[in-house]
């Protein structure tokens, strides 16, 4: 299937396909934005190369339905984001292909202002909370986080950032570059020493993938061990996230089926060949669910929300997405 998707896409995107499905780029944000650089350059080419209008957007289909089928299981963001960027692609078969091209656009583009404008106010919220603070702890790796990193400098001080390695994704590595261009102070500590590095921190950030309307927040393996060390020490730990990554199936008895990765190659590559490796299991979950009553707030686009308050904002983000 994955060979399939990929053969239908234009050569100019295959190279982010292989970057998502490889996971050399991170974060349910930038794969949202790639996938719609993949839907613009599928036009383009229709477009270029004369094609009907239905041949275009049932490639679309096949290649938007693959990522809503695997990236979409483990962020409900990605799957929302790319059902708003073809909402009702299917109307335009028969139409003139220049047509149908810039009708098709002109929804993917909406969303992205549409998302853009949302996280902007997520990092500004979070900006904005972080200023009485000194020491920041951040997981994993987020587009958004990174924003907000890079963004605390208009507090006008240098702050230390504590950046653990999330070892099953390496998610740690790619806030590195983000604070030494932002001029924080880093140190970078191994998963292991989280709970003895977190109690100096004022507060603690990640990324979510997906959430619950009830406050349950979805992010990489090691995001439950945060929260446990947060309420230990009365550290409040905020998911930066906007509203676009809520996931309503739990409301109706549904759940979210957790996406386990081999970690083989990454776990064993320098163990040598005296290891029988092909006798261990390797398979971790990708991504922990982190209960409500560990973190302290989400901060969204529509304000800092604690935990326990998500459902009503949450239904309503949803209400209004549907229509």
């Amino acid at each position: 299937m994955e060979d399939k998707i990929r053969a239908i896409l234009p050569e100019e995107v295959r190279e982010a396909f292989d970057s998502i499905v490889e996971q050399r780029v991170l974060g349910a944000g930038n794969h949202i934005s790639m996938i719609g650089d993949m839907i613009a350059a599928i036009v383009e080419r229709g477009v270029r190369e004369h094609r009907l209008a239905a041949s275009v957007i049932e490639d679309i289909v096949e290649v938007t339905d693959y990522f809503i089928a695997t990236r979409g299981e483990a962020s409900q963001a990605v799957s929302n984001a790319i059902r708003l960027m073809v909402h009702n692609i299917r109307n335009y078969n028969g139409w003139d292909m220049d047509k149908a091209a810039e009708a098709i656009l002109s929804v993917k583009d909406s969303y992205a202002g549409t998302a853009a404008a949302a996280i902007e106010k997520c990092v500004a919220y979070g900006v904005k909370l972080a200023n009485d603070m000194e020491n920041i702890f951040v997981y994993d790796y987020s587009s958004t986080v990174e924003k907000f990193l890079r963004r605390l400098a208009e507090n006008q001080k240098q702050y230390q950032i504590y950046i653990a390695e999330s070892r099953v994704i390496d998610g740690g590595k790619p806030f590195v570059k983000a604070c030494q261009e932002a001029g924080h102070r880093i140190k970078f500590i191994p998963e292991a020493s989280m709970m003895y590095y977190l109690k100096e921190c004022d507060g603690a950030f990640m990324g979510a993938e997906t959430f619950y309307p009830d406050g349950t927040g979805f992010n990489t393996t090691g995001s439950d061990i945060v929260g446990l060390i947060c309420k230990y020490y009365g550290i409040p730990l905020y998911f930066l996230t906007p509203m676009i990554k809520v996931d309503i199936r739990p409301v109706t008895g549904g759940r979210k089926n957790l996406v386990f990765d081999d970690l083989k190659e990454k776990l064993s590559a320098s163990w040598g060949g005296d290891i029988k490796t092909e006798e261990i299991d390797f398979v971790t979950p990708e991504l922990i669910g982190v209960a409500p009553e560990f973190i302290r707030a989400f901060i969204t686009e529509e304000g800092i929300i604690p935990s326990g308050q998500m459902y009503g904002v949450s239904m309503e983000y949803s209400r209004k997405l549907r229509c």
